[in-house]
Protein backbone atom coordinates (compact mmCIF):
# COMPACT_ATOMS: atom_id res chain seq x y z
CA UNK A 1 0.00 0.00 0.00
CA UNK A 2 1.29 3.17 -0.93
CA UNK A 3 -0.19 5.37 1.60
CA UNK A 4 -1.48 9.19 1.49
CA UNK A 5 -1.39 9.47 -2.03
CA UNK A 6 -2.24 12.63 -3.95
CA UNK A 7 -3.45 11.82 -7.22
CA UNK A 8 -3.31 15.00 -9.83
CA UNK A 9 -5.86 14.79 -12.54
CA UNK A 10 -5.64 14.30 -16.05
CA UNK A 11 -6.12 18.38 -16.51
CA UNK A 12 -2.56 18.42 -14.74
CA UNK A 13 -0.83 15.43 -15.67
CA UNK A 14 -1.28 13.73 -18.97
CA UNK A 15 -0.07 10.51 -19.05
CA UNK A 16 0.88 9.32 -22.56
CA UNK A 17 1.15 5.54 -23.31
CA UNK A 18 2.40 4.49 -26.42
CA UNK A 19 2.15 1.04 -27.71
CA UNK A 20 4.63 -2.11 -27.06
CA UNK A 21 8.32 -1.28 -27.80
CA UNK A 22 9.67 -5.03 -29.16
CA UNK A 23 12.41 -6.26 -27.94
CA UNK A 24 11.85 -4.86 -24.20
CA UNK A 25 8.14 -4.45 -23.95
CA UNK A 26 8.07 -0.96 -22.33
CA UNK A 27 5.19 1.37 -22.19
CA UNK A 28 6.62 4.80 -23.14
CA UNK A 29 4.88 6.67 -20.72
CA UNK A 30 5.07 10.33 -20.50
CA UNK A 31 3.81 12.67 -17.98
CA UNK A 32 3.27 16.79 -18.09
CA UNK A 33 3.15 18.87 -15.28
CA UNK A 34 2.77 22.42 -14.87
CA UNK A 35 5.41 23.74 -12.26
CA UNK A 36 3.27 25.91 -10.32
CA UNK A 37 0.39 23.28 -9.54
CA UNK A 38 4.05 20.97 -7.74
CA UNK A 39 4.86 23.74 -6.21
CA UNK A 40 1.95 24.51 -4.36
CA UNK A 41 2.66 21.39 -2.29
CA UNK A 42 6.09 21.16 -2.54
CA UNK A 43 6.27 24.86 -0.72
CA UNK A 44 5.80 22.86 2.24
CA UNK A 45 9.06 21.78 2.58
CA UNK A 46 10.87 24.53 3.34
CA UNK A 47 8.75 25.65 6.40
CA UNK A 48 9.56 25.04 9.89
CA UNK A 49 7.82 22.29 12.56
CA UNK A 50 8.57 19.51 10.67
CA UNK A 51 12.34 18.64 10.38
CA UNK A 52 12.48 15.45 10.02
CA UNK A 53 9.52 15.10 7.54
CA UNK A 54 8.94 16.25 4.00
CA UNK A 55 7.02 15.73 0.59
CA UNK A 56 8.55 13.61 -2.36
CA UNK A 57 7.49 12.97 -5.55
CA UNK A 58 7.14 9.64 -7.54
CA UNK A 59 5.78 7.54 -9.77
CA UNK A 60 4.88 4.72 -8.71
CA UNK A 61 3.47 1.09 -10.36
CA UNK A 62 0.07 0.72 -10.03
CA UNK A 63 -0.43 -2.59 -8.41
CA UNK A 64 2.60 -2.75 -5.75
CA UNK A 65 2.77 1.13 -5.44
CA UNK A 66 6.44 0.88 -5.66
CA UNK A 67 8.40 3.46 -7.13
CA UNK A 68 8.98 3.23 -10.65
CA UNK A 69 12.54 4.67 -12.08
CA UNK A 70 12.15 7.52 -13.36
CA UNK A 71 14.50 7.14 -17.61
CA UNK A 72 14.13 11.55 -18.07
CA UNK A 73 12.62 14.49 -16.70
CA UNK A 74 13.17 18.25 -17.64
CA UNK A 75 11.70 21.60 -17.42
CA UNK A 76 10.90 24.24 -20.75
CA UNK A 77 9.20 27.13 -21.94
CA UNK A 78 9.65 28.36 -25.10
CA UNK A 79 13.48 28.35 -25.81
CA UNK A 80 14.37 27.35 -22.53
CA UNK A 81 15.05 24.04 -21.45
CA UNK A 82 16.55 22.27 -17.92
CA UNK A 83 17.17 18.34 -17.19
CA UNK A 84 16.04 17.09 -13.91
CA UNK A 85 17.52 14.45 -12.23
CA UNK A 86 15.63 11.27 -10.03
CA UNK A 87 16.90 10.07 -6.55
CA UNK A 88 18.22 6.18 -6.44
CA UNK A 89 14.95 5.39 -5.12
CA UNK A 90 13.20 7.18 -7.90
CA UNK A 91 11.80 10.45 -6.46
CA UNK A 92 11.88 13.24 -8.63
CA UNK A 93 14.16 16.27 -7.61
CA UNK A 94 12.60 19.12 -8.33
CA UNK A 95 13.91 22.68 -7.48
CA UNK A 96 11.84 24.93 -5.05
CA UNK A 97 11.70 28.10 -6.38
CA UNK A 98 9.17 30.94 -6.29
CA UNK A 99 11.02 32.34 -9.52
CA UNK A 100 10.33 29.10 -11.26
CA UNK A 101 6.90 29.46 -9.54
CA UNK A 102 6.01 32.93 -11.58
CA UNK A 103 7.91 31.72 -15.06
CA UNK A 104 5.87 27.94 -14.36
CA UNK A 105 7.21 26.67 -16.80
CA UNK A 106 6.36 22.92 -18.37
CA UNK A 107 7.74 19.72 -16.29
CA UNK A 108 7.96 16.71 -18.13
CA UNK A 109 8.74 13.17 -16.73
CA UNK A 110 9.19 10.14 -19.20
CA UNK A 111 9.34 6.58 -18.21
CA UNK A 112 9.69 3.47 -20.19
CA UNK A 113 8.06 0.60 -18.19
CA UNK A 114 6.71 -2.49 -18.83
CA UNK A 115 3.84 -1.94 -15.69
CA UNK A 116 1.84 1.53 -15.53
CA UNK A 117 3.27 4.28 -13.13
CA UNK A 118 0.70 6.66 -11.54
CA UNK A 119 1.42 10.16 -9.90
CA UNK A 120 2.15 9.91 -6.08
CA UNK A 121 2.72 12.53 -3.68
CA UNK A 122 4.12 11.26 -0.78
CA UNK A 123 4.68 12.40 3.00
CA UNK A 124 8.18 10.84 3.69
CA UNK A 125 11.19 11.06 6.01
CA UNK A 126 14.09 13.28 4.99
CA UNK A 127 16.74 10.88 5.28
CA UNK A 128 16.06 6.93 4.81
CA UNK A 129 17.17 4.69 8.01
CA UNK A 130 19.47 2.17 8.49
CA UNK A 131 21.41 0.01 10.99
CA UNK A 132 19.64 0.32 14.82
CA UNK A 133 16.88 3.21 15.10
CA UNK A 134 15.65 3.98 18.43
CA UNK A 135 11.73 4.76 19.95
CA UNK A 136 12.34 8.30 20.20
CA UNK A 137 13.85 9.28 16.22
CA UNK A 138 10.68 7.33 15.23
CA UNK A 139 8.25 9.23 17.57
CA UNK A 140 9.54 12.71 16.42
CA UNK A 141 8.78 11.69 12.88
CA UNK A 142 6.04 10.64 13.54
CA UNK A 143 4.82 14.22 14.82
CA UNK A 144 7.03 15.56 12.19
CA UNK A 145 4.50 13.81 9.71
CA UNK A 146 1.62 14.64 11.54
CA UNK A 147 2.43 18.48 11.78
CA UNK A 148 3.32 17.90 7.55
CA UNK A 149 -0.11 16.29 6.98
CA UNK A 150 -1.39 19.59 9.44
CA UNK A 151 -0.34 21.45 6.78
CA UNK A 152 -1.45 20.00 3.93
CA UNK A 153 -5.00 19.32 5.03
CA UNK A 154 -4.87 23.89 5.56
CA UNK A 155 -7.59 25.56 8.19
CA UNK A 156 -9.82 22.14 9.05
CA UNK A 157 -6.82 19.67 9.11
CA UNK A 158 -8.23 18.67 12.06
CA UNK A 159 -11.23 17.32 10.68
CA UNK A 160 -9.57 15.66 8.01
CA UNK A 161 -5.86 14.53 8.58
CA UNK A 162 -5.94 11.21 9.85
CA UNK A 163 -4.06 10.56 13.20
CA UNK A 164 -0.86 8.39 12.62
CA UNK A 165 0.64 5.68 15.18
CA UNK A 166 4.19 5.06 13.56
CA UNK A 167 5.40 4.83 10.21
CA UNK A 168 5.76 2.18 7.78
CA UNK A 169 9.63 1.12 6.39
CA UNK A 170 10.05 0.55 2.86
CA UNK A 171 12.80 -1.50 1.58
CA UNK A 172 14.15 -2.88 -2.49
CA UNK A 173 14.02 -6.62 -1.24
CA UNK A 174 10.50 -7.71 -0.85
CA UNK A 175 11.37 -10.27 1.97
CA UNK A 176 13.33 -10.36 5.78
CA UNK A 177 12.77 -8.80 8.43
CA UNK A 178 13.42 -6.06 10.92
CA UNK A 179 14.91 -7.31 14.65
CA UNK A 180 13.27 -5.38 18.26
CA UNK A 181 15.61 -4.85 20.72
CA UNK A 182 13.77 -7.55 23.24
CA UNK A 183 14.22 -10.07 20.72
CA UNK A 184 11.04 -10.07 18.64
CA UNK A 185 10.83 -9.23 15.19
CA UNK A 186 8.60 -8.05 12.50
CA UNK A 187 8.12 -9.19 8.74
CA UNK A 188 8.89 -7.56 5.93
CA UNK A 189 5.96 -8.28 3.57
CA UNK A 190 5.85 -7.40 0.24
CA UNK A 191 8.26 -4.84 0.66
CA UNK A 192 6.71 -2.94 3.23
CA UNK A 193 6.40 -3.55 7.33
CA UNK A 194 4.73 -0.80 9.66
CA UNK A 195 5.50 -0.17 12.78
CA UNK A 196 3.00 1.06 15.62
CA UNK A 197 4.78 2.92 18.47
CA UNK A 198 1.85 1.78 20.30
CA UNK A 199 3.05 -1.51 20.74
CA UNK A 200 7.18 -0.45 21.39
CA UNK A 201 8.47 0.74 24.84
CA UNK A 202 10.22 4.04 25.37
CA UNK A 203 13.44 2.23 25.77
CA UNK A 204 13.28 -0.09 22.74
CA UNK A 205 15.03 -0.03 19.07
CA UNK A 206 15.08 -1.97 15.62
CA UNK A 207 17.77 -3.27 13.55
CA UNK A 208 17.11 -2.79 10.31
CA UNK A 209 18.29 -5.47 7.63
CA UNK A 210 19.09 -2.71 5.15
CA UNK A 211 18.68 0.79 4.20
CA UNK A 212 14.87 1.92 3.47
CA UNK A 213 14.01 2.97 0.14
CA UNK A 214 11.10 5.13 2.47
CA UNK A 215 9.88 5.96 4.66
CA UNK A 216 5.79 6.78 5.27
CA UNK A 217 3.17 7.13 7.50
CA UNK A 218 1.05 4.41 9.24
CA UNK A 219 -2.28 4.73 9.66
CA UNK A 220 -3.96 1.75 11.09
CA UNK A 221 -6.96 2.50 9.76
CA UNK A 222 -5.61 2.29 5.85
CA UNK A 223 -4.65 -1.50 6.32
Amino acid sequence: MNLLRTWISRTCAIAICGALISPAHAYQQEYRFTYSKLYTQLKHNAEDGHESARLGIFFVESKSGLPCQIDKAWMEKEEKYEALGSAPNGELQLPLDSHLRQANPLVFVHIDQITQCDFSMVVMSQKPLKQQVDYQHLANLKEDMQSLLGKLGGMFARWFTPDLEGVTLEFAQPMGEVKISDGTTLSIVDHRVSVDLRELAQDQYLVLPTETLRVMPYIPSAD
